[in-house]
């Protein structure tokens, strides 16, 4: 059974990766799968209902931000976020809410709700940025290439 830990680590792991397509993601890691789903549906607030150019415009910023290792777009994760459970569409199309997660998702909402998604992301790509030139700088200085 996973951890609220696990998935705040998943979602760290994740959150430094560049150009993932959530379908290769679904089959060769499930908990970052989980929790990219997860992350992208609290982009959408419980209890409301939002026309389709809202949610579109809050999963644009959210691909922008926390989701930006995603190589996706906003219709297709909408598409993933309905199919899979996590958000729900009237039968128009038109209007879209945030419902309680299926049970296979439920942890890895209830771990990401719990913290701050976007700033646990920065900071996992921020401290990897910093690692990264550390590891340049003693390259460098021990006389390795430019």
């Amino acid at each position: 059974m996973k951890t609220p830990t696990d998935f705040v680590s998943a979602w760290r792991r994740l959150a430094v990766k560049h150009r993932v397509g959530l379908g290769p993601l679904m089959g060769s890691r499930g908990d970052e799968f989980a929790v990219a789903l997860a992350a992208a549906s609290l982009a959408v607030p419980p209890g409301t209902s939002l026309s389709e150019r809202e949610v579109n415009e809050r999963l644009v910023a959210w691909l922008a931000g926390p989701g930006a290792m995603l190589a996706t777009d906003h219709v297709e994760l909408r598409r993933w976020l309905v199919d899979l459970g996590l958000l729900e569409r009237d039968g128009y199309g038109r209007e879209y809410r945030r419902v309680a997660p299926p049970v296979a998702y439920a942890a890895a909402v209830a771990a990401l709700a719990a913290i701050d998604a976007g700033a646990v992301a920065e900071a996992a790509r921020v401290e990897l940025a910093r690692d990264r030139a550390e590891r340049r700088a003693r390259h460098e200085a021990r006389g390795g290439a430019a």
